[in-house]
C-alpha cells in the first residue's frame, strides 16, 4: 500500500514538473492591485460592468507634454505619440482620432442629431428662413469647416453638430498660469504585456522615449496611470521576493549542513519545500489563472513552515534510534498524531485568510494551504526513506542555546506564566484605552517611490478633470431609462449637465433621436428648406435627390451607445448590459457640488452615488473589525479541537499562549507607531497556527525534552528567519504582516521550550 502511495505521489509531482515545463505561458504572474479591493459586489452584472470598467482604466495611462514655447511643445507631442506608436502593444489617442473613428459611425444616423440651437430654430422658423442662413452661411464661411461633403449634407447641419460636439470633448491643449504650453494625450494598451519582465521591458523603452523626446525639445515629460504603480509594485515585490527567497533558502542550507552530518536530510527538506511550493503556484493558476506577485512574496516565508515537518521527522528519528522496537512504535504513533495536529493547525490559520472578503488573501490562503499540505505529504511518505540511512545531527550547539534560553525564562515557569498572562492583560488594556493608530485607506498598503507618486500629482493638477474615485452609477432595464435618469439628475435644484460627464455626451437618447428626425422633416420633405435652398443656388432637384432618399431611408432607425462604443475603442465603457439589466457611468467633473450630486443620487431611484476610496477604506475596517471575529472563532474551533483530541476540557488552555503572543505583538507593533489594519489582524491567525505547532510538538513528545527543544529551536529560527525578513519589506502590507508573526512567533517559541519539560501525560 505504501509502495502504490508513493508511486502516485511521485506520478502526480511529475505531472506537475511537465505541465510548468511544457506550458511555462501558463504560469502568470499577476500584479493587479485591485486584488486589495474588497469584493462587496453581489449583483454580477454589476460587477462585469465595474470590471470593464476598472479593466479600461488599467489598460491606459496618460503622456503630459509642458514645455515654454508652445510650437516647440506640440513639435514634442508628434514625435513622442509617434515614438510610443511604434511600441508594442501601445497606440497613442488623439483627439482627431477619436473623431475619426466617430464620424463614420455616426454619419448614417446623421438626421438624427440636433444641436440646441438647431433644435429651436427647427421649431421658430420657417423653410425660406432656414435655407436663406444656410445659403449665407455658405459664402460666409466656404466648403473648409464641413467635416462630410456637401453633396451629403447641404445645408451643413450635420457638420454644425459634429464641429459642436467635438468642441465638448476635454481639450488636451492649455497654457498655464506661468505661461507654459500643456499638451496631454492618452496612450491605450493594444496587447498588455504578460508578465512582470515584459512589463518592465515596456516600462524602460517608454521612459526611454520620453526622455528623448525631452532632451530633443527641451520640455518636460510626465506620466500617470495604473501601469507605472503596478511596475512600481511589482519591483518592490521582486526584491522582496528575491531576499526572502534567498535569504530564508540560504538560511534553511546553512542550517541544515551545520546539524545534520549528511546531505540526505537536506534533499528531503529541499524537496519538501520545492513541493510545496511548486504545488502552490499550481493551484493557484488552476483556481485564479495566475499566481500573484503579492502571493510569491508571503509564499516565500513558507520556506521557514515547510521546513519544520522535515526538521520534526528527523529529530523524531534520532530520539527513537537507541529505543527498543515497542518503544519506537508508540513513538512513531506520537510523532504520527504530533505532525497531524500540527499541520491541521497550521491549516487553520491559513485558511482563515480566506474568510476574509480580500481577493488577496484568498490567494494567499490557498496558494498557503496547498503548499503546507503537499510538504507534509512529502515528508509522510518519502521520509521513511530517508531515514533508512544513519543520520546524525550536531547537537551539543542547539543544546547549549537551549539551556541559555531556559536558563534565562524557564527557571520559574509559573513566574514566566503569571509575567506574560500580565503583559497580556496590559496589552489589552493599552489596545482598549490608549491611543492606537488604525489606518483602512488602501492607498497606505503599498510603497509607492516619491519620484512616481510627485509625478502623478504634478499630472493631477496639470490634466484631470474628473473627482478622483467618485461616480455616479445608473441603472434601468431598457437605454432610454439611463436618458430619463440623466434628465431627472439635470432638473434636479443644484445640479446641472455641466458636472457629469456620460453617454448623453456623446449620443442623443433613442427617443430623442426619433424626435430629431422628425422635425428635420421641414428640411427633407418635399417643399422644404432644402428644396428653397437648392432652388436659390440653381441646383437641379435631382442632385439633391440622394440626401431625401437617405433621409428617408433612415426612418426609424438609432444608434445606440453600445454600437458606438464597439466601433470607438478609445471611448471609455460607459455604458454596460448584462442579462437584462443596464449600468451606466457618469464621471463627476472637478470642483462640482458633489453635495447636491448625492442629494439627487438619494431621491432618484435608478441612480447610485459611489465613492470607491471611501467604499473600499470602510470595507476595509469591517474587514479589520470581522477579522478580530473570525480570529476569536478560530481559536474557539482549535478550543474544541484540542479538548476533543487530549479529552479534556483543560487543554484548551494551552491556546493561552499563542492568545498571549498576539495581544503582546499587536500592542508592539501599535506602540511603535505603526498603524493598524486588517494584514496585522490577519497575521494573527498566523500565530496562531505556528504557536499551536510548537505547544503540540512540546507536549506530545516530552519523552525526549532535548530533541524535541532542539526540532523547535531549528523550527523556530527558520520561521523567525523568513518571516522576520517580511517584516522589514518596504511594502507596508507585507510589512505589517511579517512585524506581527515575528514578534509572535518569538513569544511562541520562548513559551514551548520553557513551559513542557516534565514527562508526557498519559492519555486514557
Amino acid at each position: 500500500m505504501m509502495f502504490l502511495v508513493r508511486l502516485c505521489f511521485v506520478f502526480f509531482i511529475v505531472a506537475g514538473v511537465l505541465f510548468a515545463t511544457l506550458n511555462p505561458q501558463a504560469i502568470q504572474i499577476d500584479t493587479n492591485i485591485n486584488d486589495l479591493n474588497p469584493e462587496k459586489v453581489k449583483d454580477p452584472g454589476l460587477q462585469y460592468a465595474l470590471d470593464s470598467l476598472a479593466n479600461d482604466i488599467s489598460q491606459r495611462f496618460t503622456v503630459v507634454v509642458k514645455g515654454t514655447d508652445k510650437r516647440s511643445t506640440h513639435n514634442a507631442v508628434n514625435a513622442l505619440q509617434t515614438s510610443l506608436d511604434e511600441l508594442p502593444g501601445l497606440a497613442a489617442v488623439k483627439n482627431e482620432r477619436l473623431l475619426n473613428d466617430y464620424l463614420p459611425i455616426v454619419t448614417p444616423y446623421r438626421f438624427n442629431f440636433l444641436t440646441e440651437a438647431q433644435h429651436k430654430a427647427l421649431k421658430n422658423k420657417n423653410a425660406e428662413q432656414l435655407a436663406g442662413e444656410a445659403q449665407r452661411k455658405l459664402y460666409q464661411l466656404g466648403d473648409g469647416v464641413r467635416l462630410i461633403p456637401f453633396e451629403d449634407d447641404p445645408l451643413g447641419w450635420f457638420s454644425d453638430y459634429l464641429l459642436a460636439m467635438s468642441g465638448g470633448i476635454e481639450t488636451a491643449d492649455r497654457v498655464t498660469e506661468k505661461g507654459e504650453s500643456v499638451v496631454s494625450f492618452a496612450v491605450t494598451f493594444t496587447d498588455f504585456p504578460d508578465n512582470m519582465a515584459q512589463q518592465f521591458s515596456l516600462y524602460e523603452q517608454i521612459k526611454a522615449a520620453e526622455q528623448s523626446t525631452s532632451h530633443k525639445f527641451d520640455v518636460t515629460v510626465l506620466h500617470s496611470g495604473m501601469f507605472f504603480f503596478a511596475v512600481d509594485s511589482a519591483q518592490s515585490a521582486k526584491a522582496d521576493i528575491q531576499l526572502i527567497a534567498i535569504g530564508s533558502g540560504i538560511g534553511v542550507l546553512v542550517l541544515m549542513l551545520l546539524v545534520f552530518r549528511s546531505l540526505l536530510p537536506l534533499t528531503l527538506a529541499v524537496g519538501s519545500i520545492a513541493a510545496g511550493v511548486g504545488f502552490g503556484v499550481l493551484a493557484s493558476i488552476w483556481v485564479f489563472g495566475s499566481v500573484h506577485v503579492l502571493t510569491i512574496v508571503f509564499g516565500a516565508s513558507l520556506i521557514g513552515i515547510v521546513v519544520d515537518y522535515s526538521l520534526h521527522y528527523f529529530y523524531h528519528f534520532l530520539s527513537g534510534k537507541n529505543a527498543s522496537e515497542s518503544r519506537k512504535g508508540h513513538s512513531d504513533n506520537v510523532l504520527r498524531r504530533a505532525m497531524l495536529l500540527s499541520v491541521i493547525t497550521s491549516l487553520v490559520g491559513y485558511g482563515a485568510l480566506s474568510l476574509a472578503n480580500l481577493t488577496i488573501l484568498k490567494k494567499i490562503a490557498l496558494f498557503s494551504c496547498s503548499g503546507l499540505a503537499m510538504a507534509w505529504l512529502s515528508v509522510m511518505i518519502l521520509g521513511p526513506l530517508v531515514v533508512r540511512r544513519p543520520i546524525e545531527a550536531r547537537q551539543t550547539m542547539l543544546k547549549s542555546v537551549i539551556r541559555g534560553w531556559q536558563n534565562v525564562f524557564a527557571r520559574r515557569p509559573r513566574v514566566l506564566t503569571a509575567f506574560g498572562l500580565g503583559l497580556a492583560g496590559i496589552s489589552v488594556v493599552y489596545l482598549l484605552v490608549g491611543s492606537v493608530n488604525v489606518n483602512d485607506d488602501p492607498r497606505r498598503f503599498f510603497h509607492v517611490s516619491p519620484a512616481l507618486l510627485e509625478q502623478e500629482q504634478a499630472v493631477s493638477a496639470l490634466t484631470q478633470v474628473y473627482e478622483p474615485g467618485r461616480y455616479l452609477l445608473i441603472r434601468g432595464q431598457h437605454p432610454q431609462h439611463i436618458y430619463d435618469a440623466f434628465d431627472a439628475l439635470y432638473d434636479f435644484p443644484g445640479a446641472s449637465r455641466e458636472m457629469v460627464t456620460g453617454i448623453s455626451d456623446w449620443l442623443a437618447s433613442p427617443e430623442d433621436q426619433k424626435r430629431n428626425y422628425e422635425l428635420q422633416a421641414t428640411i427633407y420633405a418635399d417643399g422644404g428648406a432644402l428644396d428653397v435652398f437648392a432652388s436659390a443656388l440653381g441646383l437641379p432637384a435631382a442632385s439633391l435627390a440622394p440626401v431625401k432618399a437617405a433621409y428617408h431611408a433612415a426612418e426609424g432607425k438609432v444608434l445606440h451607445f453600445s454600437t458606438l462604443a464597439q466601433q470607438v475603442p478609445a471611448l471609455p465603457p460607459l455604458l454596460s448590459e448584462r442579462v437584462g439589466q443596464i449600468y451606466s457611468f457618469a464621471l463627476i467633473r472637478k470642483n462640482s457640488d458633489l453635495k447636491a450630486l448625492a442629494a439627487a443620487a438619494e431621491a432618484i431611484p435608478a441612480i447610485e452615488y459611489m465613492n470607491t476610496l471611501g467604499d473600499a477604506t470602510r470595507a476595509l475596517k469591517s474587514q479589520r473589525k470581522s477579522g478580530a471575529t473570525l480570529l476569536l472563532i478560530a481559536y474557539g474551533l482549535v478550543s474544541v479541537l484540542l479538548a476533543m483530541w487530549y479529552r479534556s476540557a483543560s487543554a484548551a488552555l494551552l491556546l493561552l499562549i499563542p492568545a498571549s503572543a498576539s495581544l503582546i505583538a499587536v500592542a508592539l507593533v501599535a506602540a511603535s507607531g505603526q498603524a493598524l489594519n486588517v494584514f496585522h489582524i490577519m497575521a494573527l491567525f498566523l500565530v496562531l497556527g505556528l504557536g499551536m505547532d510548537y505547544v503540540i510538538f512540546a507536549r506530545e513528545m516530552t519523552a525526549q525534552p532535548e530533541t524535541t527543544q532542539q526540532a523547535i529551536l531549528l523550527s523556530a529560527v527558520t520561521s523567525l528567519l523568513s518571516f522576520g525578513l517580511l517584516a522589514f519589506s518596504a511594502m507596508p502590507v507585507v510589512q505589517a504582516f511579517g512585524s506581527i508573526i515575528l514578534i509572535g512567533n518569538t513569544i511562541n517559541f520562548i513559551a514551548a521550550i520553557s513551559l513542557f519539560n516534565g514527562e508526557p501525560e498519559q492519555k486514557e
